[in-house]
């Protein structure tokens, strides 16, 4: 088994693209060189989620939750602070 080629995000929103527009997973998988048969289903299930862009090879499950509980205070802070009168 050789490796995996990384996809760049265009790439990826290509791919959802074309099956969107009635392209096969067959098809696709063929004029990519994609392996898994399941690749371009996760894609569009991310790409609907709005989670397709999101690349977290590499970092530990609690990196990520740090950094999402800063977003999220991050973004409550913004709120308040635009409801305070100037």
């Amino acid at each position: 088994m050789g490796k995996h080629k990384k996809r760049t995000i265009e790439e990826k929103k290509q791919i959802v693209k074309e099956f969107k527009e009635g392209a096969t997973i067959s098809y696709l998988g063929k004029k990519y060189g994609i392996t898994g048969c399941g690749t371009v289903s996760r894609w569009n299930s991310e790409f609907d989620k709005g989670i397709l862009e999101k690349d977290n090879r590499g970092r530990k499950k609690e990196e990520i939750e740090d950094i999402d509980i800063l977003k999220k205070s991050y973004a409550l802070l913004m709120e308040i602070r635009s409801r305070q009168p100037k």
